[in-house]
């Protein structure tokens, strides 16, 4: 019994954190589509929570062998570290005027997802799936902002097309429906 409980803990923890992390790329997208300017804000602060949550999901999994866990977490530190330099680095590019914030917005995304897919390889796999999943929304967000127009119209012209046809199929049908009354004798 206490085996089952302890090999369930980081099973739990495990989906506890992917949720988490899941949840947070979702409402991610989300603010990317309501604020293009404020999801720059939210895509540097969730690297900061990501980095977090995945130096204590590692710490979780290895804190019996505490050698190996102090080296393997620096190094987790320094990979999640060099993901917030280069996110500085992008801040600066839009300081500069040379990148807009929603562009640097897609870029931090992006940074997070192959961050996160990296640290897959080596911490826990299931961040593999959370990086991949953060570089689909990435490709989402760039897609629905580069072609949003050129499928939103034809759908607009669609719908109308298909509207006008029902209103006219229906004003047929109540055409038909109703009796001719023939006219009265007017004596």
């Amino acid at each position: 019994m206490t085996q089952n409980t302890t090999n369930s803990a980081p099973l739990r923890l495990r989906l506890i954190i992917a949720l988490a992390m899941l949840v947070l790329g979702f409402v991610g997208v989300i603010v990317t589509d309501v604020s293009k300017n404020g999801a720059w804000n939210y895509w540097r602060f969730l690297a900061v929570v990501y980095g977090v949550l995945s130096l204590c999901l590692s710490w979780h999994l290895r804190r019996k062998k505490w050698k190996t866990t102090l080296v393997t977490l620096w190094h987790e530190f320094a990979h999640w570290a060099g993901l917030i330099g280069a996110i500085f680095v992008s801040s600066y590019f839009v300081q500069a005027g040379l990148v807009g914030r929603f562009e640097a917005s897609i870029m931090t995304l992006l940074l997070l997802a192959l961050a996160t897919f990296l640290a897959g390889i080596y911490i826990e796999s299931t961040l593999l799936a959370i990086g991949a999943i953060l570089g689909l929304f990435a490709l989402g967000i760039a897609f629905i902002d580069a072609y949003f127009y050129n499928i939103l119209l034809p759908f607009a012209l669609l719908t109308i097309v298909v509207y006008v046809v029902f209103i006219r199929h229906a004003h047929k049908k109540m055409q038909k429906s109703i009796p001719e009354t023939p006219p009265e004798d007017s004596r």
